[in-house]
C-alpha cells in the first residue's frame, strides 16, 4: 500500500506499479492480469502497464537476434512479434463495482419516494418517540451515507421486519406515517435482496471469474423473477448491460473454456469465433509460462512416454482392420496439448457447485500445460475486495497514538497483518532451523548454570 501524493494520473499510478514490481523483484512479464475498478485514471494506468509490456517483449525479440541472415529471418521475428504481443495484460474490472455502478443505474438518491422514507427514518429519532421504539424493543432505523445504496437497503429491510410496528407509529404520528410508501418499501427490499446477497459473496476472500459469473447469473435470475416489479426490471437490463463489459477480456473467457461448468458439450457459452481467439489466448499464455521456466523440461503423460515405433505385426493389425499405422506425432507434446485444449468442448457439464480447482489439480499429470494455464486464470481475482481490507486494516494501524510511523515501518506492518495466513509456510524457509535449535539449546544451558 502506497501512499500517492500528487494527483493520480495514469503515468503517476504506471510509474507507482513499476517501484512497487522493483521492489518485489517482479518481472514486468510475469503480470498476467490486473484487477480494478472502473476509474478513469486506473483503467489508463493498466494500459500504459499494457504497452509498457509490449514494448519490454518487442526489445527482448529484436535483441536476441544476430546479424546472420537477418534478411531470411524477418517473416519468423515478426511472427514471433505477433504472438508475443498477443499475450499482453488483461484488464479485469472488479466485479463488486461493477455490481454497484448496475445498481446505480437505476437507483437514483434524490428519488421522491427515498427521500420520503429517508425522512420519517430520521423523525424516528427525536426524543418523543424513543419510549414507543423501547416498549416494543425496536431498533432505530438506521441511516446511510448517500453514496451507499447498501445503507438504503439496510434502512428498507428494517422497516419491512417491522412494519407492523412502523404502521401504528405511522396512524399517531402524521411525519411517520409510511402508507403512500409501503409498496415501494417492498419493491425495493424484493429488487436489491439479490444483489445484496451476491455482493456479500463476492467479498470472499478470493473469488475467481468462473464463481463470480456463477454469483453474477444466480443474482440476474433471482431479480428476474419479479416482472412486474420495475425496479426488478430495470435492474434486469442494468446487469446484463454491466455483465457485457466484464465479458470482454479474455482471461474470463479463458475462465469460461476451461470451466465444465459452463464449457460442455452443446455449450453456447462462447460463440465459435470467441472459442477460437480464447484458444489462440491460453496457447501464448503457455508460451509465457514455458519462457518464464526455461529449465523446466516438457511433460509428458504416461501414455505420451510409451514406445510409438511401428512392427511388422501393427503394419498386419492395420492390414487387417483397416485405418492407418500409429504414428509417433499423436503423442507430440504440442499435437497432445492442442488436443486436449480442442477437447474441452467434450466435457460432462458439471454442477455449479463443482470445483473447478480440484478438477485441473487433478489433471497435472495428464494434462500438464493446459492445467498450468488453467491454474493461472482460476487464481485471477475478480474483484478488488482486498484493496478495502487493506485500508481497514490501516484505519487500525494508524491509532492516534501511533501516527508518526515511518513509511517503511507502516508497509512492513501491514505486509505482516494482511497476508498472517502465509506466515506459517514461510518462517520455517526462512531460517536454518538446526542452528536456531542449537542456540535456543545454548540459551537454556546458561540459564540453568
Amino acid at each position: 500500500m502506497l501512499e500517492l501524493r500528487e494527483r493520480q494520473t495514469a503515468k503517476y499510478i504506471m510509474q507507482k506499479i513499476e517501484e512497487v514490481v522493483k521492489d518485489y523483484d517482479i518481472a514486468f512479464d510475469q503480470i498476467f492480469t490486473v484487477t480494478c475498478d472502473n476509474g478513469a485514471n486506473m483503467l489508463a494506468a493498466v494500459k500504459e502497464l499494457d504497452k509498457y509490456v509490449q514494448s519490454l517483449k518487442a526489445e527482448n525479440l529484436m535483441s536476441g537476434e544476430g546479424d546472420e541472415d537477418v534478411e531470411n529471418d524477418d517473416e519468423q521475428l515478426l511472427s514471433d512479434l505477433m504472438i508475443e504481443l498477443s499475450s499482453k495484460v488483461s484488464l479485469v474490472r472488479c466485479a463488486v463495482h461493477t455490481l454497484q455502478l448496475a445498481v446505480t443505474d437505476v437507483i437514483k438518491y434524490t428519488d421522491s419516494r427515498i427521500r420520503s422514507v429517508t425522512a420519517a427514518a430520521k423523525h424516528c429519532r427525536k426524543i418523543a418517540y424513543q419510549p414507543s421504539f423501547d416498549l416494543k424493543n425496536v431498533p432505530l432505523p438506521p441511516l446511510y451515507a448517500i453514496t451507499r445504496w447498501g445503507g438504503i437497503y439496510d434502512l428498507i429491510s428494517n422497516l419491512c421486519e417491522h412494519e407492523e410496528f412502523y404502521k401504528e407509529l405511522g396512524k399517531q404520528f402524521k411525519e411517520l406515517d409510511l402508507s403512500d410508501q409501503w409498496e415501494f418499501v417492498h419493491e425495493y427490499k424484493n429488487a436489491l435482496e439479490p444483489i445484496r446477497i451476491a455482493t456479500d459473496a463476492l467479498q470472499n476472500k478470493h473469488v475467481s471469474l468462473g464463481d463470480f459469473y456463477i454469483h453474477w447469473l444466480r443474482c440476474m435470475m433471482e431479480v428476474k423473477k419479479q416482472p412486474t416489479n420495475e425496479l426488478a426490471v430495470a435492474l434486469t437490463e442494468s446487469l446484463q448491460t454491466r455483465l457485457q463489459q466484464l465479458k470482454q477480456n479474455l482471461a474470463f473467457k479463458a475462465s469460461l473454456l476451461i470451466d465444465p461448468r459452463f464449457n460442455y458439450i452443446s455449450s453456447s457459452v462462447l460463440t465459435p469465433e470467441e472459442k477460437e481467439e480464447t484458444r489462440k489466448f491460453i496457447i501464448a499464455t503457455s508460451e509465457r509460462i514455458k519462457s518464464l521456466n526455461p529449465d523446466t523440461p516438457p511433460q509428458m503423460s504416461d501414455a505420451a512416454d510409451q514406445n510409438t515405433s511401428t512392427s511388422n505385426l501393427d503394419d498386419f493389425m492395420t492390414r487387417l482392420f483397416g485405418g492407418t499405422l500409429p504414428s509417433s506425432s499423436q503423442n507430440d507434446p504440442v499435437n497432445t496439448f492442442e488436443k486436449q485444449l480442442n477437447a474441452l468442448d467434450l466435457e460432462t457439464h458439471q454442477n455449479y457447485k463443482y470445483d473447478t480447482w480440484k478438477h485441473w489439480t487433478a489433471r497435472k499429470d495428464t494434462h500438464p500445460e493446459l492445467s498450468a494455464v488453467a491454474l493461472v486464470v482460476m487464481t485471477v481475482p475478480s474483484t478488488q475486495v482486498s484493496v478495502e481490507r487493506s485500508f481497514s486494516a490501516l484505519a487500525i494501524v494508524l491509532s492516534p497514538a501511533r501516527t508518526k510511523l515511518s513509511a517503511q515501518n507502516l508497509a512492513n506492518i501491514l505486509l505482516i497483518k494482511l497476508n498472517s495466513e502465509l506466515l506459517p509456510k514461510i518462517i520455517p524457509s526462512m531460517y536454518d532451523w538446526k542452528d536456531f535449535k542449537g542456540l535456543c539449546a545454548l540459551v537454556d544451558n546458561i540459564d540453568n548454570m
